[in-house]
């Protein structure tokens, strides 16, 4: 007599299967994947941020957006956990502390944009996704600006910088994604 079990795995087995050749079927090739990152601004972040992602190999354009976003979302996190906090300890001038912990607000508020954004994309909502990630720009430029409107150097001139080149990354492939 044929037990449950084996049943059962003479049917899920296939799927299974079916459904990683789909995946992998999907996925988005190196070739694509290398124009995608020559439209960016800057080549070599694309592509080192999309080497890094274990997901790159079998990932569709839905999924590449989730990984530009991700990695955005954990810049911003990274800085406002790690490098914000020892910057402030250092800094004696109010003005330049002041200064730093609106970048610090401006990047808590722009983390909860691109989550919100990454959310938005798994439900394909990507003209939603889109606004909420231009948020988050405005945010990070705000950050910029405030350090050029008191004419400051920025201590994290390079966090912002690499921030907006991720957005515009997101926003290369959402130009892929819809029609």
């Amino acid at each position: 007599m044929v037990s449950l079990i084996s049943c059962l795995s003479i049917l899920v087995i296939p799927l299974l299967v079916t459904s990683l050749f789909y995946q992998v079927s999907n996925a988005v090739n190196n070739t694509y994947l290398d124009s995608i990152c020559h439209k960016s601004t800057d080549y070599e972040l694309c592509s080192s941020t999309f080497a890094a992602d274990d997901r790159t190999p079998t990932a569709d354009l839905d999924v590449l957006f989730r990984i530009s976003i991700s990695a955005n979302i954990n810049l911003l996190h990274t800085t406002n956990v790690q490098q914000i906090p020892k910057i402030l300890e250092t800094l004696n001038n109010p003005q330049d502390k002041t200064l730093l912990q609106n970048c610090q607000t401006d990047f808590t508020n722009a983390q909860e944009k691109l989550s919100n954004a990454f959310a938005a994309s798994v439900i394909r909502n990507y003209t939603e996704a889109t606004n909420l990630a231009t948020g988050a720009a405005l945010l990070n430029a705000a950050c910029d600006n405030g350090y050029s409107t008191a004419k400051r150097p920025s201590p994290i001139a390079d966090v912002t910088g690499k921030a907006g080149k991720l957005i515009l990354i997101s926003f290369i492939i959402v130009d892929e994604i819809l029609p």
